[in-house]
């Protein structure tokens, strides 16, 4: 099952959608209760997908170009989770030092994702040699969903999923 409405992932060899993608890349396990922050998360992925698409048939079937976006995407997930992770941890109101305790490992644990980011942005650019500006474009896929919907706000038609 893939999302909160309860519709199953497609069966192996079609191609899933947004939602299946978010659970089986970890972000849906966040457990978002806000309907914005999962649209935010949907939309991602879909631009994620598109400009890899877009990539692809700009590139003339090469390989790399599309690649570079969705590791660009992947770098985007592990900070959104980071960025998430951290303020939850700050946020979590415990008693006594077993919060306290609490609030220290999920901060390591925001410190942390850091140094794995930049670690696989090394071996992205470096190792890989994927190309930057496809990696820049899926790693800004996130500012195109919350640019999405910001429109989606402004134009009166924020609905809610």
């Amino acid at each position: 099952v893939c999302s909160s409405d309860l519709r199953p992932c497609p069966r192996p060899g079609r191609v899933p959608g947004p939602e299946c993608l978010l659970r089986r890349t970890g972000l849906a396990r966040m457990g978002e209760s806000d309907p914005w922050l999962r649209r935010i998360e949907r939309d991602t992925v879909r631009a994620c997908l598109a400009m890899a698409v877009l990539a692809w048939f700009l590139a003339r079937g090469a390989f790399r170009a599309p690649l570079g976006v969705l590791a660009g995407g992947a770098l985007v997930a592990i900070s959104y989770r980071g960025i998430k992770g951290g303020i939850d941890a700050v946020g979590r109101v415990g008693d006594g030092q077993r919060g306290r305790v609490r609030q220290a490992i999920g901060l390591v644990k925001f410190f942390t994702r850091y140094g794995i980011l930049s670690a696989a942005a090394y071996v992205i650019i470096v190792r890989l040699a994927l190309p930057p500006v496809p990696v820049v474009a899926g790693a800004s896929s996130l500012v195109v969903a919350v640019t999405v919907e910001a429109l989606r706000y402004l134009s009166g038609g924020s609905r809610q999923k």
